[in-house]
């Protein structure tokens, strides 16, 4: 049998706010699948760690795209579009 996680459990266990967890159960948003005893919400410690491996997953697959038409490295420090307008005021 699976242990069930309470919504106090799981914000403690993920590091957010107990009314972060009724938040985004109430909107829709991103929790792992959840159970309604009464008027209990529950949450399988197996469905907990899935949603954590398929967060941890889809975030290895996401590559860092440059935004298109930014000159530069998107880690460098910079300020290109000052850059380009002061040497555009130059070039004239």
């Amino acid at each position: 049998m699976q242990q069930l996680m309470s919504p106090h459990a799981l914000a403690a266990f993920l590091g957010l706010s107990v009314r972060t967890i009724y938040n985004r159960h109430s909107t829709g948003g991103d929790l792992p699948k959840s159970i309604k005893l009464g008027n209990r919400l529950r949450f399988r410690s197996g469905d907990v760690d899935a949603w954590l491996d398929a967060k941890q997953q889809s975030l290895a697959t996401q590559t860092l795209m440059p935004t298109p038409g930014w000159p530069f490295h998107p880690h460098e420090r910079r300020r290109p579009f000052v850059r380009i307008h002061a040497v555009a005021q130059l070039s004239r």
